[in-house]
């Protein structure tokens, strides 16, 4: 049993507590998710759980043993195991099977029982043909498979977890949460995680809701998501079916899921409502264009890795291109190639009409090519959030900086009196995301690449940063997105690439991709929550237009077939 008793914390004391009085206790064999707005104090609560954080007041006790005592710290560490928000901050080794024997060594695990561990976590991770490579190599979503294997390996009693879907394409989600659900099942673990995505809380037998430090909420999924309005209040939204649900006036407690969605709503037989104008691909000039792209790591070694494959594609000014595909399909490295931070092995590049090799000017080409990381932390580098926004547009001589960092913070819902002077690196997580993207905003380049914009942040930070890329795209930025969100693609892209083996694997608008669930399948890749929604309503004889795969429409389809 872990408990928390009257717990307060803060990072500084003259700072605001991050963590106010905050008293719950985990029972073992219940599974817990763990919700709030970025910096509601998620992470600062798992951190105080095993003893990363010491609280300013209160206790902390697991199974008996007080996180304080500083004795028994190593046995509280054995029992609890933790997956950060970032692979990188807890990936050490050089290799991945010696990674996920790490933790095996240093709690004395005997060098047979080691080999057995390594090899069924492997497999069940579906990371057997990385375990000579070096995890520096592997994607994000790899990287983030590999924290967790090496987490999950040393079977703690309680497996606390920070975001660990957050980078995985949605097969690898999937098969994540049908992991934990048997882990959990056989009794082998607690698992607790933080998450962002309402659907996975729905499925944990309790949910707690964070806000501003406080525990506001605590009690079973289909009890809390039923609390539409206070959700949205504080930034947070509940899965999709009940938030139509909620919409159609369906008495609480709202349904969690499409099918009970599906059985709880009654179709009033009207015809089909009007479909919407398919949104247009802009007509400008070709902007980006890859001929027979092909990078290789580690070329002429035992570990090479063959990221991009005669890749060929092309993108016009103007227009918003999503790439998808599963972990390690060359999404982020294609990405890194347009603003030069990588060069093709062969092929060529071109961008605004300039072939990207080692004799580019790659100043003049970081001022048209704006490129956003998939970890934030990679970019971000000065004491305070006004030197970090304000680096990039002084080292490119640009006027007016003030004015152009105030207005880059808020454009992504930083308010640049309270963040100018604190530092990035004691932000939570999805703020750290958007002070990059301020970065990045107050250069204005016109062509913006952004890989996993929406990762980790809270589902009003989300919108807004969906809001900003909209706007920005109807001002002639040239917006190229690297995602697993499917909700984002949805509502933004005019074209998509699904990428597999670093070749394309799909191609065409999001109506089209969306409509054959079955190939996204076969690709690891899945549908936006609307779409999984509209598709059991038409099961059942509701007529939603096949156009219809963003939310807003989907439920603008439905209100209109409700009986009046």
């Amino acid at each position: 049993m872990i408990e928390i008793r009257r717990l307060s914390f803060r990072y500084k004391p003259e700072l605001e507590p991050v963590l106010k009085d905050i008293s719950i206790s985990f029972q073992p064999g219940e599974s817990v998710a763990i919700i709030g707005a970025n910096g509601s104090g998620k992470t600062s609560l798992l951190r105080c759980i095993n003893g990363l954080y010491q609280p300013f007041e209160g206790e902390v006790i697991v199974d008996g043993l007080r996180v304080a005592d500083q004795e028994a710290i190593h046995e509280i560490r054995t029992r609890v195991g933790m997956v950060f928000q970032n692979p990188d901050d807890q990936i050490v080794s050089a290799q991945v099977e010696r990674e996920i024997a790490f933790g095996l060594e240093n709690i004395g695990i005997a060098t047979d029982e080691m080999h057995i561990r390594v090899e069924q976590i492997l497999s069940r991770l579906d990371l057997i043909r990385y375990r000579q490579h070096s995890p520096h190599l592997l994607s994000g979503g790899e990287r983030q498979r590999l924290a967790i294997a090496g987490t999950l390996a040393m079977r703690p009693r309680y497996l606390l977890m920070d975001e660990p879907t957050a980078l995985l394409d949605p097969g690898s989600r999937q098969s994540l949460m049908v992991l934990l659900d048997e882990l959990h099942a056989d009794g082998e673990i607690t698992p607790i995680i933080v998450t962002q995505n309402p659907g996975e809380a729905a499925s944990f037998d309790r949910v707690i809701v964070l806000h501003r430090g406080d525990v506001i909420l605590d009690g079973q999924p289909r009890v809390i998501f039923s609390e539409v309005l206070r959700l949205i209040q504080i930034g947070l939204a509940p899965p999709f079916s009940a938030l139509v649900a909620h919409q159609a006036h369906l008495p609480p407690p709202l349904p969690l899921h499409p099918i009970e969605l599906q059985k709880g709503l009654t179709f009033s037989g009207k015809t089909s409502p009007p479909s919407q104008p398919a949104p247009t691909l802009p007509s400008g000039e070709c902007i980006i264009q890859a001929s027979h792209l092909r990078h290789v790591y580690n070329p002429g070694l035992p570990g090479k890795i063959t990221a991009l494959n005669d890749l060929s594609l092309e993108v016009s000014q103007g227009s918003c291109l999503a790439l998808i595909g599963p972990g390690g399909s060359g999404k982020s490295t294609f990405a890194q190639h347009l603003n030069g931070l990588l060069l093709a092995t062969k092929g060529v590049l071109s961008v605004g009409g300039v072939n990207i090799d080692s004799d580019t000017d790659f100043r003049a080409l970081r001022r048209q090519v704006g490129l956003i990381f998939q970890f934030p932390e990679a970019q971000l580098f000065a004491e305070t959030v006004l030197e970090d926004v304000s680096f990039g547009p002084k080292n490119l001589g640009f006027d007016n900086i003030d004015s152009r960092v105030d207005r880059a913070l808020t454009e992504v819902g930083l308010d640049p009196q309270a963040f100018l002077d604190r530092s990035p690196f004691a932000l939570s997580g999805g703020e750290k995301r958007r002070v990059a993207i301020a970065g990045v905003l107050s250069m204005r380049p016109s062509i913006l690449v952004m890989d996993e914009p929406t990762a980790g942040l809270d589902p009003a930070g989300a919108l807004e940063i969906s809001d900003l890329l909209k706007r920005l795209n109807e001002e002639g930025t040239t917006l190229v997105l690297v995602t697993h969100d499917m909700d984002l693609v949805a509502r933004l892209s005019h074209r998509v690439i699904a990428l597999d083996n670093g070749r394309i694997g799909l191609d065409g608008t999001p109506c089209e991709i969306f409509q054959d669930p079955e190939k996204l399948s076969r690709l690891n890749l899945g549908l936006p929550e609307a779409v999984r929604v509209a598709f059991a309503l038409r099961k059942s004889g509701w007529p939603i237009p096949m156009d219809a795969i963003t939310g807003e429409s989907v439920i603008n389809a439905v209100q209109m077939l409700l009986p009046k």
